[in-house]
């Protein structure tokens, strides 16, 4: 079976995108989604979204992470979502994706694709850890997924990846893990950040789930005023806004690109990658 896809990226995070309305993806066969995602022997991403079409509710979004497992939700997806569902006139400008975290409204205009998001909750503030041989402060939020936002000196010299993967599998956070967000204050609206993603198991380009976090925690502590400009490892921003409302945060949004890098075919043999 030949299945076409479209390959994008949101701040640098990419992922592979399908439109699955005749519901024929093979999302069961975790192996091979796994191998699809594969850098060096597949297309390589950091997620598989399928997009189909409800009836009067929206368009659904479905999120796989490398290793082939459902995710409730990808804030870099959902907005490269809403840009491919609209330019394959599967919606208008604005549309409400159904997602497994619930739906979200997303509107694509000229600074890029906006997210209107529910407010996080699970707030669990100025937790210390131990990992990795280091002693760490840790933020925890769910922003659709659960994030642990760590501040540090300089994002660029954190140990995204040691520390990283210790935080995520850290006995605080089981069963379901975290993600972990290492970032630094770059001025009163701005930061840099860097994210070690559960079920890449790495870091990732971008991550928009992880930079609503990162915002929201860094103003709760009065590091950063809203709205807030998040530069990621790769030089792309990402600009999260917010309506403080008594401890908390409502009306949050996410707006950044989400472009189209490639467009392919991939063969599902049925049995392993790369075999008929």
């Amino acid at each position: 079976m030949e299945i076409a896809f479209w390959k994008m990226h949101g701040a640098g995070n990419d992922f592979v995108l399908v439109d699955d309305r005749a519901g024929t993806f093979p999302e069961r066969d975790f192996s091979w989604v796994s191998a699809m995602c594969a850098r060096r022997t597949g297309v390589g991403c950091e997620g598989v979204i399928l997009l189909s079409v409800a009836a009067g509710r929206g368009v659904r979004m479905r999120f796989l992470n490398p290793d082939g497992r459902a995710a409730e939700f990808c804030g870099n997806g959902a907005r490269c979502a809403a840009r491919l569902a609209f330019d394959l006139g599967m919606s208008g400008a604005e549309a409400v994706l159904l997602t497994d975290a619930g739906p979200v409204a997303a509107a694509v205009g000229e600074r890029g694709v906006t997210l209107s998001l529910p407010s996080p909750r699970g707030w669990r503030l100025g937790e210390a850890v131990r990992a990795a041989g280091a002693d760490y402060i840790c933020h925890f939020v769910n922003t659709g997924v659960p994030h642990v936002v760590v501040q540090v000196g300089d994002a660029a010299k954190a140990e995204v990846q040691s520390a990283g993967a210790a935080i995520r599998r850290h006995e605080r956070y089981a069963p379901a893990g975290t993600n972990v967000n290492f970032v630094s204050v770059t001025g009163p609206c701005s930061m840099a950040i860097r994210t070690y993603e559960r079920g890449v198991e790495a870091e990732t380009g971008a991550c928009g789930s992880g930079a609503v976090a990162s915002a929201l925690v860094a103003a709760r502590l009065g590091l950063v005023s809203l709205p807030v400009t998040l530069r990621t490892v790769l030089g792309h921003q990402l600009e999260v806004d917010a309506e403080p409302a008594g401890g908390e945060f409502r009306a949050v949004r996410l707006t950044g690109p989400a472009e189209h890098v490639f467009r392919g075919t991939v063969e599902y043999p049925g049995t392993a990658w790369g075999t008929r």
